[in-house]
């Protein structure tokens, strides 16, 4: 097989050769070099890269295994996968060897031996061993691949080694660790035998055996005295001198670098510095591609050895697509070159430059010349474009992995093979074969047919088409060649032909090769065969016969195999034959449905051989190509007309497809074998000879035969035929068919039958195209010759019969240009023939017919022609009916041009350029077009749309015409005048307003959009300075409606292109050009395409000025294919100076946009068709901060500064602000990439230059007298931010540049411009004088910014980065640069504002805050570097405090002491992590900043700004962790600092500039939110509240407050149902020795909703985990002894508030809060369990005691609790999660209010869960249930639910009083009736959660019968007790308790009640046993009188 990069084409014809196996061993490993190894392109390398490619080749050996295995899963190899073995699961494998992950092995199927390779991965080897000898695939591999290198290395003829024949002298050591390479010494002699490019050939001379090897041409200083070699001491075959890996070899010792040129800024990296022309010829190229070459392969071996395997295989990567590439240019033919040759440069250099950006970190690109770029060869909107094409994102494959940067380097490499057959679009493998995009899209695909091989010796009939397999149907029509016996061509000028004129859509389409063959023998093939091999073949009657199909899909050969070269396709060419003969013609529709089934193979047919190419030219260049060798060869076209041809080219074909027939079988006992004779006739009876052009006629033939389907009443022929036939003919053409009988018998030619068909209709046109059915006439006895003239007289002849039930039916399709099938077409195309009324009869006809775009595009030549005849006619009719049909021929021109589509449009310019013939049309045509428009115009008729339309074409016919008038009948002063006349309408229409008509609107969109073709035509006639007059008119007199702006500014940027460089047009048309750009730059609130069309239309203006395109006269030349020069400095600022009033428009714009960007704010994106239109306009910002950078380097500064001088003070310094802000953010905004070196050293060039420049200006306006205003320091202000920020900027910090980039940015900048800033920035400071503290804000941060740069000393991290790591520079803060003089200026002014400030005002409050505000965000940014800037900081000042002999000690100190303190407290804030378990810590140290901030200074302020930054901290903290309502709470902290004010705060964080009411309202909703997340309710409402009296009485915004109201009405039905869970409590004590918590420190913890205590427990665990948790209060002594840190973790209750009052722990306002929640019987449950659990500072918690020295009987006898009460410093919850305990108090519980106290607990869960139970039931729509409904209770009764007495009617029981009596008797025991209740209605019921009920009722009524209650009762109500206890408080206490007793059997018979009706049918066995167990309490209780 050939290789893909061999020219000559591969041969398959005969059989498949199977190739041995001998894979290389870079297909299966990543070598250095891999892949391309073939011997065509290493004959072209050097030996350098020969020996990398050697070495990278062997050096990794297949290491025997010779064992055996199994595989373990299928492998399937991918397409590209040559010598990759096939695996099945379970498969037997024999392994030879094994390297880089793969097996080398064989495998067994079906009896046959097949080696190949496999995965590792994928095979097990078993303990087998293979036998001896089985590996001689390897050997002879490794064998093959060393004679292959040696060869190559020695031999080759593409290696041309030139002779030296001299004795050197080795300069250095050379240890030739590689293959073939030869050691040295250094000083050691060497004989150099030869040379070839950079390497030497030859040996030691002290070596005896004269072993030969290679060693570096630069190692070598040779000698004069010549060496005479003897014969044979040039040996070519080299012996290995080393065994050693090139990849594991030590890295050889470089020679000395080469001497870079001065002025060359490249010569040290990648590109060669003597590369000087202006088109880079071949030799510099590859100089270029060697030079980089060994600068990868060096930096391949760094990173390999280094271990850095992706960099190393990234420059593998580049390495392998370089020398692809460099293949392909040395593949160029000699003829080729001018063509390919650019294209391939542009790649290469493109690659070169990209990864030279890689590797140094910028990027410097080259012009279309070949230069690099900079701004003194490249404009810089030049420069801008070819940065932004280099470094487009999402095109660099850098990302990718490593295979996947392979898939991405084949897909954009020609000579790669494909991956995969359909991986590519047929566009991108066309690009990769041309190696460009197609020049045009016009090919033509030639096909050469040389030999059909079979079995059998018949003739052939071959027929070749293309079909699409989208439709299954044939594309073009079909060539025809006939094929002798011995399968050559009969013809042999006939083998070739043209598939002409396909598109790239058509071959998008997926287009196969069709091959119909036909033989031409015997009727029946198998008798044929017979006979031939008998060797007696019969002279029989021979018969077109189907035979096979071959068919090839062109993706599937590979286009990239045949685009401009020869291909035989061979194999890829399938012959298969129908099943059925019958299907033969559906076969290939029936292959590209998949139906392979219904085919066969064709055992007699081998091959037909087929060469194709597809060629990127016109038909005509195709033909001429190699002197004509495609001249007159057959050209097939498509069976329809491209969407856009040359209106020149005529076509005239009729196809006729010949489909199928019935006929009648008649006496014959078989079928009939059906042949068809089709001749064709004229209405006179003649026939037309040589007319017929079909299958088997490659040539016009006088009649064609069908073929012949055997035995078939019914055949599907299937056939094309194509009529040649003059136009002149077709008119009168007639078909005739005549059927036969096809016979062995010679004699028998009789025919059957005959029919005939029509072709044109009564009028002339030509049949409609579709399918038609004719029948067919019986021939009588006497009828033996059929002729014309009997059919023209059917109705007449007696003897015609028409046969019934036989017919034939055939399809017709007319492809012309000449005739039509509409008959007014057909009437107006012979217009000369009909008298005027007629004329004008059709054209009203014409004009009111609609055309396709198809008609119109075939019939165009002849319409536009017919209608200019007419025009032009001189017939005395015409001349004298004039006025009538000339008017009627201008609407039919109208009705063709004002309906044209894209594809007509372009067709009708060439037309006009290149068919239009008259010369006189233009003196009708204006005077007819005037008045018509005028007409139109005035009465707004129907045909003012479709003149506005047409009217450019017009004028361009009429400009045309002028031009061939070679008799001037018209002088050009005379045409000017008619055509501005013209013109005056259209202005006219253009004034109206938009809103009159819709016709009037239409119009007027038409001609703003036909306006520049229309002018591109007056090009030709007005001059420059006319053209820009008629262009201010117009555009002038467009509408100044609001629509049409953007239609008015696209119009200006087609003028810019058009007219700009017209220097005469220059004075009128730059006025209008300003105007306009002044009116529509600025961004607009609704959109941005005015301001997005003229920054594009600025960029062109500006790219003008800098550039000369050379055709800057008047000859019309396209200036966007002019070569551009660099204008001199003073005419390009001529130039800028005429659009200097544009400049702060366009600085605003700029600041606009920049702001937007630091905001994030996004802007509204241009529509698509406005970024369809600008499509050289890519980023808003970054474009138009590059005009503004071209007009300050176009202008000088004395032009600057006049022009600034001449603006009003208003407006001046307005300007002036926004210019220094810009420049401000475009340093500090990465508007640029930062390896955009170039652009961005330009950048900082121009901002330096403004900052220069209005140093004076500033300086004199500081040293006025009067007070400077706002306006004018802003500007000041500004302007020392800019000149910090350009001190800071790396681009002035040369010093801290590797050596490239610092020539780079020297050679533009010049000298060190950062002393000249300096001394502006001192001078005015210097004359600001006491007016300087206004400034103070603005300089501190840009001056602390400067001062870090003094830590860099001692912080090593911080160093720039080494030259040779990277060249890259990294942010601003990354790659500080030690600039001494501007950190002492920094200092300087530092202490200067603090001196001044005092002697001022007498405090240093200014100072202060801003410094403590900058120190601040260097502590968050690095805690250690804020660390040691503070001290710097403090160290400076009290130096230079100590020095003051102005008394300044002592307020220095007082400020020093105020900035340490608060330093400190900001330092212990950021010395906790930003984790969870810190979140207590980092909230104390954030309150106590915060409080620190807001105690007032001396002037009496609070720092108030940094104040509310903490508030924002701690917000962020909270909910970061979720702690939403301590969010909430932290930001209105900040709220209620905020007034209901217009005074404006400054933007923070998210939060934008705004006044302090907006603010204040925003701040709000954030707590709303918070509040609402947490499910705190009720103060989310009081937000709503708070925003609500605001909407309310302040705003009057009624919509607002509508929506806070529905959102407070959310909030109140959320309270009411919706369910919320409260976070629970936790006592911790601290004992120990702990680092930051003192031994016995208390503290509340606020959990997390949820938590359970052993989650809080491991959280406090994780914090401290060397503690000791104990889960009691207090720690045993011996685990005090024990453990160093113990923490003590107590779960604490809330008790109730009503209980707080009363153990006298609540405030007044706690106690009146109480009262009123207590006294008020309508608060629901929700309502209290939300006030219960709400501002809670009192906590409890409880501890059991027992007194008595034994453990009693009943444990709650003697059961006493102790309750303890903790109070907090603050109320949870707070704006923090813990607080400290203040306060505890201690109460003892007897053991009978314990019980009582235990009883009412349980009555309130049984209570509340009941309640529960029934607010989920009516949400369900459960239905009525008969438990009352609960109420809500009184205060004593609220009392007794908190733990003193319940009362029954809090169940709103009927009775409130229970008997023991009535419960004896059993009435409650079937409780609502539940077992009656049907279990169908049960089963309807949405089921109830009454698991938690269950276990409250069953858990209280099992213990009042087995222990809980018993107990209470045989404790406290038996006689003795109450012996023993009679005092009163103790009788009370027995009353208590029997009282909670009773309720609590109310309780749960309500409860069983309730239970009854909601409990499912699964229950019911626990109802009954609750039922029986409480009657059993009830019982038990009598005998305590109960």
């Amino acid at each position: 097989a050939p290789h893909p990069h061999s020219q000559s084409p591969p041969h398959f014809f005969f059989s498949f050769s199977v190739r041995s196996f001998t894979p290389s061993p870079l297909l299966f490993s990543r070598p250095l070099l891999p892949r391309c190894c073939c011997c065509c392109c290493r004959a072209r390398l050097d030996p350098g890269t020969l020996l990398a490619v050697a070495e990278a080749s062997m050096s990794q050996a297949w290491e025997p295994v010779n064992r055996k295995g199994k595989a373990l899963f299928d492998f399937a190899p991918p397409p590209d996968g040559e010598f990759q073995l096939p695996l099945k699961k379970g498969q037997e494998v024999s392994v030879f060897s094994k390297r880089s992950g793969w097996y080398k092995g064989f495998v067994h199927v079906d009896g046959e031996e097949k080696r190949g390779i496999f995965p590792e991965s994928y095979v097990s080897l078993t303990e087998e061993s293979l036998p001896a000898g089985n590996d001689k695939l390897n050997e002879s591999t490794t064998k093959a691949k060393e004679s292959q290198v040696k060869s190559d290395m020695g031999t080759s003829s593409g290696n041309k080694w030139k002779p030296v024949n001299k004795l050197g002298e080795a300069l250095y050591e050379f240890d030739g660790s590689g293959k073939f390479q030869l050691a040295l010494e250094k000083g050691g002699k060497v004989v150099v035998l030869a040379e070839s490019r950079g390497w030497y050939k030859g040996y030691v001379q002290a070596d005896e055996s004269k072993a030969q090897g290679f060693f570096p041409v630069a190692y070598i200083r040779l000698t004069d005295e010549p060496l005479a070699v003897e014969e044979g001491t040039q040996a070519t075959t080299l012996q290995p001198l080393s065994q050693r890996s090139a990849i594991s070899s030590p890295r050889v010792k470089p020679p000395p670098p080469r001497k870079a040129k001065k002025d060359s800024i490249m010569s040290e990296t990648i590109t060669v510095s003597d590369i000087k022309e202006d088109n880079m010829t071949m030799q510099a190229l590859l100089k270029e591609i060697e030079l980089c070459m060994s600068l990868w392969l060096e930096e391949a071996n760094d990173k390999l050895v280094e271990g850095h395997v992706t960099d190393y295989q990234r420059v593998q990567e580049r390495i392998t697509t370089l020398l692809e590439l460099r293949g392909q240019l040395l593949e160029i033919p000699a003829e080729d070159m001018k063509m390919d040759f650019p294209p391939l440069r542009k790649h290469i250099i493109h690659l070169i430059e990209k990864s030279r950006k890689m590797v140094v970190g910028f990027m410097v690109p080259r012009n279309s010349k070949g230069m690099l770029a900079d701004t003194s060869n490249t404009s810089i909107m030049e420069l801008m474009r070819l940065h932004d094409e280099m470094y487009r994102p999402g095109e660099d494959a850098g990302h990718l992995s490593f295979s996947e940067r392979q898939v991405h380097r084949r897909s954009t490499i020609s000579a790669m093979r494909m991956l995969s057959k359909n991986m590519h679009s047929v566009s991108e493998m066309i690009n990769q074969a041309l190696g460009r995009k197609p020049e045009i899209d016009l090919f033509q695909l030639v096909v050469e047919c040389s030999m059909v091989i079979t079995t059998i010796r018949e003739e052939f009939h071959l027929t070749f088409s293309l079909w699409n397999k989208t439709t299954k149907a044939p594309m073009t029509d079909e060539w025809s060649l006939t094929f002798s016996e011995l399968g050559m061509a009969k013809n042999v000028l006939n083998t070739k032909t043209i598939f002409s004129d396909l598109t790239m859509a058509d071959l998008e389409q997926d287009l196969y090769l069709v091959c119909k063959v036909y033989r031409n023998g015997n009727l029946l093939f198998e008798k044929a065969a017979t006979q031939v091999q008998a060797g007696k073949p019969k002279d029989e009657p021979k018969y077109r016969r189907p035979f096979f199909i071959s068919m090839a899909r062109l993706t599937d050969v590979g286009l990239n195999k045949f685009v401009e070269k020869d291909c035989t396709p061979g194999r890829e060419f399938s012959i298969r034959a129908p099943s059925n003969e019958l299907k033969f013609s559906e076969l290939p529709k029936s292959i590209l449905e998949g139906k392979t089934a219904e085919t066969k193979a064709v055992m007699e047919a081998k091959q037909v051989i087929v060469t194709i190419n597809l060629r990127n030219a016109t038909l005509k260049a195709t033909q001429e190509r190699n002197e004509g060798e495609l001249e007159g060869r057959v050209v097939t076209r498509k069976l329809f007309f491209p969407k856009v041809f040359n209106p020149a080219e005529t076509r005239n074909d009729f196809f006729v497809w010949l489909d199928t027939g019935k006929f009648l079988q008649g006496s014959k006992k078989a079928a009939l074998n059906v042949q068809v004779v089709v001749t064709v006739w004229l209405d006179d009876g003649k026939q037309v000879q040589k007319a017929i052009q079909g299958s088997g006629n490659p040539d016009p033939q006088d009649s064609y035969v069908s073929s012949v389907y055997y035995h078939c009443n019914s055949p599907p022929w299937g056939e094309i035929l194509s009529l040649k036939i003059s136009p002149e003919d077709l008119e009168r053409a007639h078909l005739q068919f005549v059927v036969y009988h096809a016979s062995t018998n010679k004699k028998n030619g009789t025919p059957l039958s005959f029919g005939w068909l029509k072709l044109t209709s009564e009028r002339g046109a030509v049949i409609p195209d579709k399918k038609y059915t004719i029948s067919t006439y019986k021939i009588s006895s006497n009828l033996k010759e059929l002729k014309g003239c009997k059919y023209l007289h059917i109705g007449a002849d007696k003897n015609l019969k028409v046969r019934k039930g036989e017919e034939i039916q055939v399809s017709t399709k007319l492809l012309s240009t000449l005739k039509t099938q509409n008959d007014v077409l057909h009437s107006l195309f012979k217009w000369k023939t009909i008298n005027v009324p007629q004329l004008e009869h059709y054209l009203k006809l014409f004009v009111k017919t609609p055309y396709s775009s198809e008609e119109t595009r075939r019939y165009m030549k002849e319409m536009l022609e017919m209608l200019f005849s007419m025009l032009e006619s001189k017939s005395h009719e015409m001349n004298q009916k004039s006025k009538l049909v000339h008017p009627k021929v201008l609407s039919a021109l109208l009705h063709i041009l004002s309906n044209l589509k894209k594809e007509e449009k372009e067709m009708l310019q060439t037309y006009i350029k290149d068919v239009f013939k008259f010369s006189s049309v233009h003196v009708i045509l204006l005077d007819l077009v005037q008045k018509l428009m005028k007409e139109q115009l005035q009465e707004v008729g129907e045909l003012l749309v479709p003149m506005c339309k047409s009217y450019h074409w017009l004028m361009h016919i009429c400009v045309r015409s002028y031009e061939l008038d070679t008799t001037n009948s018209v002088p050009l002063s005379t045409l000017k005048e008619s055509l501005r006349n013209t013109l005056a309408p259209v202005s006219k229409l253009l004034k109206r307003d938009i809103d009159e008509k819709k016709a009037i609107t239409r119009g007027q969109d038409c001609l703003v959009k036909i306006l520049p073709s229309l002018l591109q035509s007056f090009e030709k006639i007005y001059s420059g300075e006319e053209l820009a007059e008629i262009v201010v008119w117009l555009v002038k007199s467009i509408h100044p409606n609001p629509a049409n702006d953007v239609p008015r500014l696209n119009l200006l940027r087609v003028l810019t292109e058009q007219i700009a460089f017209r220097s005469s047009a220059q004075g009128t048309f730059f006025p209008l050009l300003l105007e306009m750009l002044q009116k529509y730059i600025l961004p607009r609130s609704n959109g941005v395409d005015e301001c997005y069309l003229s920054i594009n239309i600025l960029r062109k203006l500006l790219e003008f000025i800098e550039t000369t395109s050379g055709v800057e006269g008047e000859a019309h030349v396209d200036a966007k294919e002019a070569s551009r020069d660099i204008r001199s400095a003073q005419e390009a600022s001529q130039l800028a100076m005429k659009f200097i009033e544009l400049l702060p428009e366009v600085t605003y714009t700029a600041v606009l946009l920049l702001r937007a960007k630091v905001e994030s704010t996004l802007l509204p994106p241009p529509s698509l068709g406005v970024k369809s239109l600008c499509k050289g306009t890519r980023h808003l910002d970054s474009d138009t901060l590059i005009c503004v950078i071209t007009f300050f380097k176009l202008l000088p500064e004395d032009k600057l500064l006049e022009f600034i001088g001449g603006i009003d003070d208003s407006d001046k310094f307005k300007f002036l602000q926004r210019l220094l802000e810009l420049w401000t953010l475009a340093l500090r905004l990465n508007v640029y990439s930062e390896v955009w070196v170039t652009i961005i050293t330009l950048q900082v060039q121009v901002a330096c230059k403004v900052h220069a420049m209005l140093s004076d200006l500033l300086c004199s306006v500081a040293k006025q007298p009067e007070e400077l205003g706002v306006r004018k320091e802003q500007v000041i202000a500004s302007y020392f931010i800019l000149g910090l920020e350009l001190l800071q900027h790396h681009d002035l910090a040369t010093e801290s540049m590797n050596g490239k980039r610092r020539r780079l940015v020297e050679r533009m900048l010049g000298t060190d411009l950062r002393p000249r800033i300096r001394k502006s920035i001192v001078a005015l400071w210097g004359a600001l004088g006491d007016r300087s503290q206004a400034y103070i804000r603005s300089l501190i941060p840009g001056m602390f910014s400067i001062l870090q740069q003094k830590l860099d000393d001692s912080d090593q991290g911080l160093k720039p980065p080494e030259a040779k790591t990277s060249g890259r520079m990294s942010s601003t803060i990354e790659s500080r640069i030690k600039d001494v003089e501007s950190q002492k200026m920094c200092m300087d002014i530092y202490y200067s504002m603090i001196v001044t400030e005092w002697r001022v005002t007498k405090h240093i409050n200014k100072v202060e805050r801003y410094t403590i505000d900058v120190l601040s965000e260097i502590i968050h940014d690095s805690q250690g570097r804020g660390e040691m800037f503070y001290q710097m900081l403090n160290t400076e000042l009290k130096e230079r405090f100590s020095k003051d002999v102005e008394n300044q000690k002592q307020p220095g100190d007082i400020f020093l002491n105020h900035i340490g303190h608060l330093f400190n407290l900001m330092s212990s804030l950021l010395k906790f992590p930003t984790t969870a378990i810190y979140e207590d810590e980092r909230t104390s140290m954030a309150l106590a900043l915060m409080d620190y901030l807001k105690q007032p200074d001396e002037s009496g302020q609070i720092r108030r700004e940094m104040y509310f930054r903490y508030v924002n901290y701690l917000v962020d903290l909270h909910a970061e962790l979720k702690n939403y309502e301590e969010a909430g709470i932290t930001q209105l902290l900040e709220v209620d600092m905020l007034e209901w004010s217009d005074n404006v705060v400054d933007a923070r964080g998210d939060l934008p500039r705004e006044t302090e009411r907006e603010r204040k309202e925003r701040l709000y909703q954030n707590a709303n939110s918070f509040f609402t997340a947490g499910q705190n309710w009720e103060r989310a409402i009081e937000m709503c509240e708070k925003l609500g009296d605001y909407y309310r009485h302040d705003q009057c915004d009624y919509e607002r407050l509508a929506s806070v109201l529905k959102q407070e009405a959310e909030l109140f039905s959320k309270i009411a149902s919706s369910p919320r869970f409260y976070p629970s409590y936790y006592m911790v004590v601290f004992r120990g020795d702990f680092a930051d918590e003192k031994d016995g420190s208390e503290y509340v913890y606020r959990g997390g909703k949820m938590e359970k205590v052993m989650n809080f427990s491991q959280r406090i665990k994780r914090k401290y985990p060397n503690a000791k948790l104990v889960m009691r209060s207090e720690p045993k002594e011996k685990e005090l002894e024990e453990n160093k840190q113990i923490i003590c973790i107590v779960t604490l209750k809330l008790p109730p508030w009503a209980k707080v009052v009363e153990k006298g722990l609540a405030s007044e306002a706690e106690k009146k809060k109480t009262e009123s929640y207590m006294s008020n019987p309508r608060v629901t449950e929700p309502v209290m369990e939300y006030f219960e659990n709400s501002t809670r500072s009192v906590f409890l918690y409880e501890k059991p005691e027992q007194k008595g020295g034994k453990k009693p009987e009943n444990e709650f006898k003697d059961l006493w609790i102790r309750e303890t009460y903790l109070k907090t410093e603050s109320s949870f919850p707070t704006v923090h999660r813990r607080c400290k305990v203040v306060s505890r108090n201690d109460f003892m519980l007897t053991p009978i209010e314990n019980a009582a106290n235990m009883i009412a607990s349980k009555n309130r869960q049984i209570l509340k869960e009941i309640a529960k139970v029934q607010r989920e039931a009516e949400q369900l729509d459960v239905g009525p249930l008969i438990s009352p409904t609960l109420k809500s209770p009184t205060r004593t009764q609220r009392q007794s639910t908190f733990g003193f007495a319940v009362s029954s009617s809090a169940l709103n029981l009927s009775n409130p009083t229970v008997s023991l009596s009535k419960a004896r008797r059993g009435s409650f025991l079937n409780i609502g009736g539940g077992s009656s209740r049907k279990d169908t209605t049960e089963a309807k019921k949405p089921q109830l959660q009454v698991n938690t009920l269950s276990s409250l009722l069953q858990g209280t009524i099992d213990a009042a019968v087995n222990g809980g209650t018993k107990l209470f009762c045989e404790a406290f109500l038996i006689p003795s007790y109450r012996a023993e206890h009679s005092s009163k408080v103790d009788v009370q206490r027995i009353r208590h308790l029997r009282k909670m007793l009773n309720e609590q059997i109310e309780v749960l018979r309500q409860g069983l009640n309730f239970y009854g009706q909601v409990c499912p049918q699964a229950y019911r066995p626990l109802l009954e046993h609750l039922n029986t167990t409480y009657a059993k309490m009830i019982d038990s209780l009598k005998q305590y009188a109960m």
